[in-house]
């Protein structure tokens, strides 16, 4: 009978793909695409994973660890904004809890706008979406690509690009700019050196068990996917 991956293969999941796939894009001279928005949704897969994973221990620890290995590799994250930007759902919150430092709250620091506009954005129409503030202006995420030659082992020798966290107004918008491999290596290295993939954690899984769905016996489902290749 198959069961769900433990949280350590996921992690090595997420992380190796995201790795594999940088590289095979900076590797190639002038590709039709370089990955913006797909290297965006694979780092917020990457936090959110994580703070599931954080969430399997009561004691608040393992997310205290990672908010502060966080921090250590970028105290931006979590500058605390005017208000909140992120207002999640009671079974989000059951699920799962962003990483804070400094006694922000996690639903006011620049990580909780980017992971709301982001990661809610790529998962429902692949891109991030943009807030609409009181004056009526919007505030936008930015995501830069694959640059050809920028593979992932290198950066920590060449030095940290710049541009990552930086903002512009436009004279009508504000814009901030997200570099995915940026955040995601900085996720990353936050996960191993707060140990979340040695931990012994568990993860509450997501199963659609929801009343109106998939409302029948295994042997009518095979019947009919029976059916479907006849």
């Amino acid at each position: 009978m198959a069961s769900d991956l433990d949280p350590r293969t996921l992690l090595q999941f997420v992380i190796g793909d995201f790795e594999t796939a940088w590289d095979a894009v900076a590797g190639q001279a002038d590709p039709a695409s370089r990955g913006n928005f797909m290297f965006g949704k694979q780092a917020m897969a990457l936090l959110e994973l994580a703070c599931r994973i954080c969430k399997g221990d009561p004691s608040g620890a393992a997310l205290a660890d990672f908010g502060k290995e966080l921090y250590a590799r970028d105290p931006r994250y979590f500058w605390k904004l005017p208000g909140p930007v992120w207002a999640p759902a009671a079974r989000t919150r059951a699920d799962l809890t962003l990483p804070k430092f400094g006694g922000v709250d996690p639903h006011s620091h620049l990580l909780a706008a980017i992971f709301n506009l982001i990661r809610n954005g790529q998962a429902h129409q692949y891109q991030q979406m943009r807030a609409v503030l009181s004056d009526g202006s919007n505030f936008w995420i930015t995501l830069t690509g694959a640059v050809r030659g920028l593979f992932l082992r290198d950066i920590p020798e060449r030095g940290r690009p710049s541009g990552h966290l930086s903002h512009f107004d436009d004279g009508t918008d504000l814009w901030v700019t997200v570099r995915p491999e940026i955040l995601f290596m900085d996720v990353r290295d936050a996960v191993k050196s707060a140990r979340l993939d040695q931990r012994v954690l568990t993860l509450r899984y997501l199963v659609e068990i929801r009343k109106g769905t998939f409302g029948f016996y295994r042997a009518a489902l095979k019947a009919s996917l029976d059916r479907m290749n006849t």
